[in-house]
């Protein structure tokens, strides 16, 4: 095959796309297109040599200069492409994978003398808003990113719901990003972490909507005011201690402007008319651990994640197929739960995949320790008692109580463990439901009836707290108690 061409002043059009090499730019619709580094130059390569097969190796010195990087990487690489090109699984319109050999770009590609000479360097629009970049890649949150988006469509208000450090915010904020170019006035981002008063919501969503109409000057216009005619979407961050008021806020920007849009993160619903709500779960897990190899593991969000952590803090990392079942069972360990992953999979350099796998159930503060990102995530504990700190004395205690539990349960045994004889069945139920709502037990049907577990971040919390009130011991026996009386093995004590 002939060496790959260079890239001097040369811009390629295909399909509703523009790449021009020489600026780093991907442009859809004479629209800026969000592609990694390493995806932009394995892009590029394939579109240059249009027509031909690049090889893997030539791939792979092209991404990953003066590396030796294994070939899942350039997969994972080139499954993000075709996505971003709106490849589906239906026969390839761009990229084909030539079998044992590389890669080859199909479409047809026209040169930048084709082209009209004011299409070769655009100005990228300046979008209205006041969303901070992106730095990190997103993995596994495709599909979700353009349900949301999807919603939009046909609704204004849109919770994403889940447990603190799954990804909700990463997720609304790439919403915005996508939606921004669609609305005159931008989307704007409100974080209401570090509020510690129901009554300054108000005031935090009108500041940052007398910035996006640059109406400083009047300090006593309410939020729904400033927005009456505006057509904007806002994101409202970290809802979960201030449910009440941000709801307030909600309903009744909702009910006073017609088209402004609301995206909000929370750790449970706002419970309000019209809105939709999209519970975010885990990143997706390989079937199997045992055997796994690096290439199949590497088709998961979870492991996909972990390799590109690793790697970023520990240059030597590689995902091979001997570490492959362990980290693996790493992320299985972990439920897929991103921010728990991004923690271990940071250790890699001070520790083998081996210890950390060994380590997961017996330190949980092992992977504490972070001054990076948002206070609420610098440790996985902080993490989990943001939520545990706003629940009533009852739930708490049920909380704890039900972390004995090492697998799922269910509601007889719910109420059997977490009454404990001191909570009356009624309170336990009422307890469950909260907890399922805040994201702090999970549910799911099976065969007619609805099981109950807890995430492993939330049960290494949960264990700790149930040691530090000296219940461990006495639940434990109650749990065995009601084994011999029962014969129930339900979920079986941890």
């Amino acid at each position: 095959m002939t060496a790959l061409i260079s890239e001097v002043d040369s811009s390629f059009a295909f399909g509703p796309f523009l790449l021009i090499p020489e600026q780093q730019l991907l442009l859809e619709d004479e629209k800026p297109v969000r592609i990694s580094r390493r995806a932009f130059y394995l892009l590029t390569a394939l579109v240059q040599n249009h027509g031909q097969v690049v090889s893997k190796r030539e791939l792979l010195s092209r991404a990953w200069p003066g590396r030796v990087v294994e070939e899942g990487n350039l997969k994972v690489n080139i499954a993000a492409i075709r996505r971003l090109l709106g490849e589906g699984p239906s026969p390839p319109r761009y990229i084909a994978t030539v079998v044992g050999r590389g890669y080859r770009f199909i479409e047809t590609v026209r040169y930048a003398s084709h082209l009209d000479p004011k299409a070769l360097h655009p100005t990228p629009p300046r979008r209205a808003g006041n969303l901070p970049p992106s730095t990190k890649r997103i993995f596994g949150r495709e599909h979700a990113i353009r349900s949301i988006l999807q919603d939009l469509e046909n609704t204004r208000l849109v919770s994403i719901v889940g447990p603190g450090g799954v990804g909700k915010t990463t997720v609304a904020l790439a919403v915005a990003d996508s939606a921004a170019g669609s609305l005159k006035g931008g989307a704007w981002l409100v974080d209401l972490s570090l509020l510690d008063q129901q009554s300054k919501v108000p005031q935090a969503i009108a500041d940052v909507m007398r910035s996006s109409t640059r109406k400083a000057d009047d300090k006593a216009v309410e939020p729904s005011e400033l927005l009456r005619d505006r057509e904007m979407l806002l994101v409202l961050d970290n809802c979960e201690h201030l449910i009440g008021a941000v709801a307030t806020c909600a309903d009744q920007l909702l009910a006073s402007t017609r088209n402004v849009k609301l995206v909000t993160t929370s750790r449970e619903p706002l419970c309000i008319r019209g809105e939709r709500v999209r519970r975010l779960t885990g990143l997706g897990l390989p079937p199997t651990m045992a055997g796994i190899k690096a290439r199949e593991a590497l088709d998961f969000p979870s492991v996909q994640l972990f390799a590109d952590r690793a790697a970023e803090k520990f240059k030597a990392f590689r995902l091979d197929d001997v570490n492959a079942p362990k980290v693996a069972a790493i992320c299985h360990r972990l439920d897929g739960h991103a921010l728990a992953i991004e923690r271990v999979a940071q250790r890699v350099g001070a520790l083998s995949i081996e210890r950390m796998l060994d380590h997961l159930d017996r330190r949980f503060h092992m992977f504490d320790g972070y001054h990076e990102g948002p206070e609420r995530h610098r440790t996985l504990t902080a993490n989990v008692n943001a939520s545990y700190t706003l629940l009533s004395p009852s739930e708490q205690a049920v909380m704890r109580r039900l972390s004995i539990f090492a697998g799922g349960f269910s509601l007889e045994s719910a109420c059997a463990i977490g009454g404990a004889q001191d909570i009356d069945r009624e309170t336990v139920v009422e307890s469950i439901a909260s907890l399922v709502a805040k994201s702090l037990l999970l549910a799911e049907l099976r065969n007619g009836e609805m099981r109950y577990s807890q995430a492993h971040v939330t049960r290494a919390f949960a264990i700790e707290k149930l040691n530090e009130h000296g219940e461990l011991e006495n639940v434990r026996r109650h749990a065995d108690h009601l084994t011999e009386l029962f014969g129930n093995a339900d979920g079986r004590a941890g």
